[in-house]
């Protein structure tokens, strides 16, 4: 039974998501209370978690989750947050010098988490950059002791590494071909502008971004004037966990600062490596690395006994300047899963759908690259309301009904998305649901829509798969995969490709094999569309054919996007016919396709482009839908 002294776990120990900082920029955190009962009273210390940048930030999110929860049942209260201009926070542009603004953002985090919990001392942890960035501001708020994962040494050295990643990206070359050479008109059909491809004119990356983040000159140049060799050796305990990957410096940098009183652990646990993966989905959390440092932070801030905890208020809602815009957004949680509601203030939730996004692999609510972000207030600005969630194993939300974190396509899944429409529905009386998704999220939003009439409309991103079989995984679907024939047509005309081919360094039996296939189901689809014009029948149409003109059918908008080099159009290609020639004529269908976009619309001018492609499209449809309503 609960007691005055230990209210309820669930209440009481639950992490709380709260928007803190400024009014006008202010950041997403979670506090993660210090679990007494578990612990037997609390260590008086509060640790503040500062992140990683970028793609580094996204694949280590769940890791930090756990990291939380472990010093929590130790006795520590604990605050993980995003810094300005990254995650959920607000954008900040008046403030062009990002290092200067997340220095000050720990600080902030420091002073929320002070307040929030009451402790008496704070730690500090930081993976990479946030190792750096944590360590450069320690002195500042009188941290008491300090953990550093495979931090960045020299913030020179880091800039250099990340500008040489960004000129070897693909996206850095772009593509001039198009998949339908045919000019546009303005004299075509309204099916036409409707249902051929109108690419989107290609840009270059430019200097100020980074793997789709912004990493502006005035950013490098801050960074690069820190250098954790450089600083006074911190007159704290340290520990340091160094990468197992490639040599780092971590050893000079416990060379460096062993001489000073203060403890000093250099720990080369394994672990790092399997953390920080290509795929948020691959990752694999450093559990006896968090239980090492969680061990060695304890002795250092011994367990007291507290008479009562009283549980902080936390801030759910926030207006965020946007565009020219004031969009509040609201911190939710429903049936164990959490999400963000955008809108603007004063919006009527009934006059258009709600817009629900929905995961991108195991990629938590901000998309990548802040994507959803970025389309959610876009949207907002545009009069809907938005909803960005964690479907269960993802992020904050509740494991899978087995158990699991992390599964991409679990079938769990449908029923969340549901269960998302529902409580909009009772709690803003949505009228009406566009589903939203890319790659994985297309599937899902896809799945979601098929039997569920709440759905008005779907847009769906590079999706690559329209069926997932019990025993189907993300690897075996890699090793099978290959890339859009529009890619090896243009690449079959280099001369690199050639000596990749003789080095051996192409797998060309298995792209030569998944192409023939390809060219077999485009045979079937042709045939297929060739009968259903003389027949006038839908009978002989594959499933994923019939089961998009029967969502037309009952008036659902289709919004298909795609990058012309991305492997998604060639599975479009093989389900619908080439430009979606199966699914008919129809105002309600429309087909997008970018140049040099890549598959997560990483360029920054992609996902502006992509926002503002499909915040303008829903709201003529649905706007221009009200209209004849009401007529």
């Amino acid at each position: 039974m609960a007691t005055q002294l230990y209210p309820s776990k669930d209440i009481l120990y639950s992490p709380q998501a709260t928007w803190f900082g400024d009014e006008v920029s202010p950041m997403l955190g979670w506090y993660h209370p210090a679990k007494l009962r578990d612990a037997g009273g609390s260590r008086q210390c509060g640790v503040v978690l500062c992140p990683p940048f970028g793609h580094e930030y996204m694949v280590s999110y769940l890791a930090y989750k756990h990291l939380a929860n472990q010093l929590a049942r130790a006795g520590f209260d604990v605050f993980f947050f995003d810094y300005g201009n990254t995650g959920d926070a607000a954008d900040a542009d008046v403030v062009p010098d990002r290092i200067s603004q997340w220095q000050e953002n720990i600080r902030q985090a420091a002073a929320q988490l002070r307040q929030m919990a009451g402790v008496q001392h704070i730690a500090l942890f930081g993976l990479r950059l946030g190792g750096l960035l944590a360590a450069s501001v320690a002195q500042d708020i009188d941290a008491r002791a300090m953990l550093l994962m495979a931090p960045v040494i020299s913030g020179r050295a880091y800039a250099r590494e990340m500008l040489v990643l960004r000129n070897m990206s693909s996206i850095n070359r772009v593509s001039d071909l198009a998949l339908d050479t045919e000019p546009h008109s303005e004299h075509k059909s309204q099916r036409d502008s409707q249902r051929n491809l109108q690419h989107s004119v290609a840009h270059a990356v430019t200097d100020d971004e980074l793997t789709g983040y912004e990493f502006s000159a005035i950013t490098r140049s801050s960074l690069g004037k820190l250098d954790l060799l450089k600083m006074p050796v911190p007159a704290m305990p340290v520990f340091i966990q160094t990468r197992d990957d490639i040599s780092g410096q971590e050893a000079k940098l416990a060379n460096a600062w062993h001489h000073h009183d203060h403890a000093l652990h250099l720990s080369d646990m394994p672990g790092y490596a399997a953390m920080m993966t290509e795929d948020a989905h691959d990752t694999v959390v450093p559990m006896a690395i968090w239980e090492s440092m969680q061990s060695w932070l304890s002795r250092y801030f011994p367990l007291v006994s507290i008479d009562s905890s009283a549980y902080p208020l936390t801030r759910d809602v926030a207006g965020i300047a946007f565009n020219g815009h004031v969009i509040t957004e609201e911190l939710l949680e429903f049936e164990g899963m959490f999400g963000i509601v955008s809108h603007q203030a004063g919006a009527d939730p009934k006059a258009l759908p709600t817009v629900i996004l929905c995961n991108i692999g195991a990629n938590h609510h901000v998309g990548n690259h802040r994507l959803y972000v970025t389309l959610a207030r876009t949207l907002a600005c545009h009069g809907f309301h938005v909803l960005r969630f964690d479907k269960s194993g993802i992020g904050y939300s509740k494991a899978t009904p087995d158990d699991r974190e992390n599964d991409v396509h679990a079938a769990s899944g449908v029923d969340d998305v549901s269960s998302a429409m529902y409580f909009m529905q009772g709690k803003y009386h949505s009228p009406s649901f566009v589903l939203a998704g890319l790659c994985s999220g297309a599937y899902l939003s896809y799945m979601a829509a098929l039997n569920d009439e709440r759905v008005s409309g779907l847009v769906l991103m590079n999706q690559l798969t329209y069926r997932w079989q019990e025993g189907d995984t993300i690897d075996a679907r890699r090793k099978n995969t290959i890339k859009s024939s529009h890619f090896y047509l243009h690449a079959i005309a280099k001369i690199d490709t050639w000596k990749r081919i003789f080095k051996g360094q192409v797998d060309l039996r298995q792209i030569t094999g998944n192409m023939l296939r390809r060219i077999g189901k485009r045979v079937r689809t042709r045939w297929q569309l060739l009968v259903v014009n003389l027949m006038h029948n839908n009978f002989f149409l594959g499933r994923v054919a019939r089961n998009f003109r029967n969502m037309e059918a009952r008036g659902t908008e289709l919004l298909l996007i795609y990058d012309a080099s991305d492997t998604a159009v060639d599975v479009m290609t093989e389900q619908l016919g080439r430009h979606a020639s199966l699914l008919g004529r129809s105002e309600r269908i429309r087909l997008e396709i970018f140049n040099g976009a890549d598959h997560t619309f990483t360029p920054r001018w992609a996902q502006g482009a992509l926002a503002d492609l499909i915040s303008k499209h829903l709201h003529k449809r649905f706007n221009a839908a009200a209209a004849d309503a009401a007529k």
